[in-house]
């Protein structure tokens, strides 16, 4: 079965290899795996990496949008979509679609009309922050009794009147809840889990849970280990899927996505840094697993077509108009 990724940092490995003298990288070195993984296409987020995202974060979106711009200009391997209905032509043509995404505003700083270079980019997605906290939001690293500033709230307006999809994953709860009271239409959780089967930060608590519902909004899968369970030995694909199997008993399998957050081509912070995936789900190739333990654990073949893109579908097709 076919599957959509709301969630890859491809561009950052686009970026480092552009900026080295590389060229066509999405097709050297990741097609393959979408393509044995049958991931028909993606949210390719713009995440700034340290330690630029602290010194120099303008900067850094500047470099990644040089290499994203070179990367379209070359490949002929994927195309860019901006709306529902490019992204339904490209599945007709069987090529590969990309949303280009944000993964946090801080480049920005506290000037709004940059919001107009990312989606003049072709961006139709944003997240306000990272972990970080920032001039527009607070991640889940940050204050947690700090929510949305009154900029972010004009950016979450700005974002909503640009028909771009609304991201809450990576902010902390008041950020979430103050984003989630301004949306005028469904928002995403491009690539979360769940706190009750995994209770760190980044995951969603069942009354986070209950609002993507009332909004019509999906939460994407996140197959990264340590947001599957706390203990390194269950961090396993069985795991993964229960996560998909409480959100379906808690607020209906019209709201479960995928969004797997692969990193399996991200540099290592150190030579010595030891990098651990779950098992059975190490990257992209692998997403058919998934979909077979969804069946093993008694999802319908509408309901696994529904979390492998159709949900995403329908959220794009309600906001990317």
């Amino acid at each position: 079965m076919n599957v959509f990724d709301a969630h890859s940092d491809i561009w950052t490995d686009v970026t480092i290899r552009y900026l080295k003298g590389e060229s066509d990288i999405f097709s050297k070195y990741h097609f393959e795996r979408f393509q044995k993984g049958n991931v028909e296409g993606s949210i390719f987020a713009i995440w700034l990496d340290t330690p630029h995202a602290v010194t120099r974060p303008y900067e850094r979106f500047l470099e990644i949008a040089e290499a994203i711009k070179n990367e379209i200009s070359v490949s002929k391997d994927f195309v860019i979509v901006k709306n529902a209905k490019e992204m339904q032509y490209a599945i007709s043509q069987n090529k590969f679609y990309v949303i280009i995404g944000a993964e946090g505003l801080s480049s920005i700083g506290q000037n709004l009309d940059l919001i107009d270079e990312y989606y003049e980019l072709g961006a139709r997605h944003a997240m306000l922050t990272w972990n970080e906290q920032n001039s527009l939001a607070t991640g889940v690293r940050g204050d947690s009794t700090r929510g949305l500033t009154e900029l972010g709230k004009k950016a979450v307006k700005k974002i909503m009147e640009k028909r771009m999809l609304l991201d809450v994953s990576h902010l902390n709860e008041k950020s979430f809840y103050d984003m989630t009271a301004l949306a005028e239409y469904p928002v995403i959780a491009s690539h979360s889990n769940v706190k009750a089967l995994c209770n760190v930060p980044r995951n969603l608590s069942d009354e986070q849970l209950s609002i993507i519902r009332d909004l019509d909004g999906v939460i994407g899968l996140n197959a990264f280990h340590g947001f599957i369970h706390i203990d390194e030995k269950k961090q396993t694909l069985d795991n993964f899927v229960k996560h998909a199997v409480y959100i379906a008993e808690k607020i209906g399998v019209k709201h479960i996505g995928c969004g797997f957050d692969f990193v399996e081509f991200l540099p290592k912070d150190t030579p010595d840094e030891v990098i651990t995936f779950t098992e059975g789900l190490e990257d992209s190739s692998k997403v058919q697993n998934f979909v077979k333990k969804l069946k093993q654990y008694g999802f319908l073949e509408n309901e696994i077509k529904d979390i492998c893109y159709d949900n995403f579908h329908r959220v794009i097709q309600k906001v990317l108009v």
